[in-house]
């Protein structure tokens, strides 16, 4: 069962002026999502993408950004590359309430634009079935 679903658009420079400043990074992103934006030479386009996903899935649990921070709310890779979501702290007490038990993610950007959509759900159960 869908729970929620959120969607951002980013522009690009707006996130490329601040990767200098360390302040904005261990504001917005995780320690893992730290290391894998120094592994990609801390590349606007990808930061900008992890940005608006972060802001797609705050607005996804109903909340936007109260209660939480975008650092609680983590994009990161699969072994393939596919984005996913973990969520940490207040984020992930807010699924918990909403009894979320998966986020679907996606992630595209332009040399201008970063765009992010996200779909939560909740497994229920019908007559013993288990349905998503």
């Amino acid at each position: 069962m869908i729970i929620g679903c959120g969607i951002d658009i980013t522009e690009v420079d707006r996130i490329k002026k601040n990767l200098d400043n360390e302040r904005f990074i261990h504001k917005i992103y995780s320690k893992n999502e730290e290391e894998y934006l120094k592994e990609r030479k801390f590349n606007a386009q990808t930061a900008a993408g992890m940005f608006a996903a972060k802001e797609a899935v705050s607005k996804c649990l109903g909340t936007g950004f109260s209660n939480f921070g975008p650092c609680h709310i983590e994009i990161l890779k699969d072994e393939k590359g596919k984005p996913y979501v973990k969520l940490t702290e207040n984020a992930l007490k807010r699924a918990q309430e909403l009894k979320i038990t998966n986020i679907q993610i996606s992630i595209s950007h332009t040399s201008q634009l970063a765009t992010a959509y996200c779909v939560a759900e909740s497994l229920q159960e019908v007559g013993g079935l288990r349905f998503l």
